[in-house]
C-alpha cells in the first residue's frame, strides 16, 4: 500500500523526512507526499477535497479544532502504554473535546536570540530592547530586530507583545480587552520598529524562514525565534555561528515575559484510521528515534525519556538552553480551541500590519480587531 501525506516543511521540519526512505525500506511501505508548504499553504490544502484522500496529515494544536471533520480519533488506536513517555499538558493540549485527534510532535516557544559580537547583555525589557536595535541599525546592511512581518508570525508577535503589555487578546468570554494602554503600547513598538527602520521595509512579505535567514546570513542584531532553527545558525554555513547567544524574551510593561505557543502535531485521517499501513508511520514519526533527531535539529521533544537523553549529553551551553526553554514553556500563552480560529489569524494579521505601517491609526485599529474577533466569535456559536 502507498501511504499518502501532507506535510508541514520548512528548515524546521524536513530533516525527519528524510527518514520516511528508511520508514519504507524497513517496512515495505510507500510513502507518497502529496503536498507540502508553510502552515497557511497547509491549511488551506487541509480544506480541499485532496486532503481526504490522504492518510496521514501534519497540523497543530491550535489548527486542529477547525479540521477536526478531516482528523480521526486516535485513542483507540494508541493505546495508554504507547502515550506514558509523553508530556501530560501536550496530550491535553491535542485533544478536542477530551477526545485525542492528533500525537504530538515538539513543543514551539520562541527565545530571544542575539548576537554577541554586538550587544554584550540580552534586554530586560522591551523598552531596552529598542534601544539597544537602535544603537546597532545600520540598514541596508544590518537591522536591530526581527520579528514575522505577515500572516501567522506577526499576529503572535502582537499576541505575545500585548499579553506581556497587560492587555487580554482572549479572555474568558473571548471578548477582547485590547482598546487600552495594553493595545496602544503594542501596536505602536511594532510601528516603532518598522518605522524607524529597525527592520527590512520587505518585512511585511517575510514570514518565518525568511526572518532566519536574514538573521543567520549576519544581517540583523537580535530576533525572537523558534527551536527547530537552532542546527542551522549554528551550522559551518551560518554567519552568525559562535556570534550569538539565547535569553528569555524581555519583560512587558505589565512585568511579564510570555511567548506564544503550541504544539505541531501528526494526525490520521478516516482513511488513515482504517490503514494499518498508516498507523505504523505514525508510530514510527513520533517515535522517540524521531523526536530525538528532531532535538537535535533544536527542536523540544515531548518525550520525556528523551528530553532527559538530550538533557544528560548536552555541553553547559546546551544545558542552559533546555533550561531557559524550560522556563519559556512555564510562562506560555495558548489560544483557545475553537473552530474558526485561524479565521482570527487570518484577518487580525493584515489589521495589524496596517497599523504598523502606518495605514490605520493605532486606536482604529484595535477597534477594528475587537470588533473581529467579536464576529468570528458570533459565527462560532451562530449568532
Amino acid at each position: 500500500m502507498t501511504v499518502r501525506v501532507a506535510l508541514i516543511s520548512g528548515p524546521m521540519y524536513d530533516a525527519l523526512y528524510a527518514r520516511l526512505s528508511y520508514f519504507s525500506q524497513e517496512r515495505g511501505i510507500e510513502v507518497e507526499i502529496v503536498f507540502t508548504g508553510d502552515h497557511p499553504a497547509l491549511n488551506t490544502f487541509l480544506a480541499t477535497d485532496a486532503a481526504a484522500a490522504c492518510h496521514l496529515v501534519s497540523t497543530h494544536t491550535k489548527y486542529a479544532p477547525s479540521q477536526q471533520a478531516l482528523l480521526a480519533p486516535l485513542d483507540a488506536l494508541l493505546n495508554p502504554a504507547e502515550l506514558t513517555d509523553f508530556t501530560p499538558q501536550l496530550l491535553a493540549l491535542a485533544r478536542i473535546d477530551g477526545q485525542l485527534y492528533s500525537a504530538p510532535r515538539n513543543v514551539d516557544v520562541r527565545l530571544l536570540h542575539y548576537r554577541t559580537d554586538l550587544i554584550d547583555h540580552a534586554p530586560a525589557t522591551w523598552d531596552e530592547l529598542l534601544d539597544l536595535a537602535r544603537a546597532v541599525n545600520r540598514p541596508p546592511d544590518l537591522y536591530g530586530f526581527l520579528f514575522p512581518g505577515m500572516e501567522s508570525g506577526l499576529f503572535g508577535a502582537f499576541y505575545e507583545l500585548v499579553e506581556m503589555a497587560g492587555a487580554e487578546l482572549f479572555p474568558p468570554d473571548l471578548t477582547p480587552q485590547i482598546e487600552n494602554e495594553g493595545g496602544r503600547w503594542t501596536l505602536q513598538f511594532l510601528r516603532t520598529c518598522y518605522a524607524e527602520g529597525l527592520t527590512p521595509p520587505a518585512l511585511t512579505d517575510w514570514h518565518y524562514d525568511k526572518v532566519h535567514d536574514c538573521f543567520r546570513d549576519g544581517h540583523a542584531a537580535m530576533v525572537g525565534d523558534w527551536p527547530g532553527y537552532y542546527a542551522d545558525y549554528c551550522s559551518a554555513s551560518s554567519s552568525v555561528r559562535d556570534r550569538f547567544a539565547l535569553a528569555l524574551y524581555p519583560a512587558g510593561p505589565a512585568g511579564k515575559s510570555l511567548v506564544y505557543g503550541g504544539s505541531h502535531t501528526f494526525a490520521l485521517t478516516p482513511r488513515g484510521a482504517d490503514s494499518d499501513d498508516a498507523q505504523a508511520l505514525l508510530r514510527f514519526l513520533i517515535a522517540p528515534e524521531q523526536q530525538l533527531l528532531e532535538a537535535q535539529q533544536g527542536s523540544v521533544p515531548v518525550r520525556r525519556s528523551v528530553m532527559e537523553t538530550v538533557q544528560q549529553s548536552a555541553s553547559p551551553v546546551e544545558k542552559q538552553r533546555w533550561e531557559m526553554l524550560a522556563a519559556a514553556i512555564q510562562h506560555v500563552v495558548i489560544p483557545p480551541k475553537f473552530a474558526r480560529y485561524p479565521l482570527v489569524e487570518e484577518i487580525l494579521w493584515r489589521t495589524v500590519q496596517a497599523a504598523m505601517t502606518g495605514k490605520l491609526t493605532i486606536d482604529e485599529a484595535l477597534h477594528v480587531m475587537t470588533m473581529q474577533i467579536s464576529e468570528i466569535v458570533a459565527g462560532e456559536h451562530g449568532r
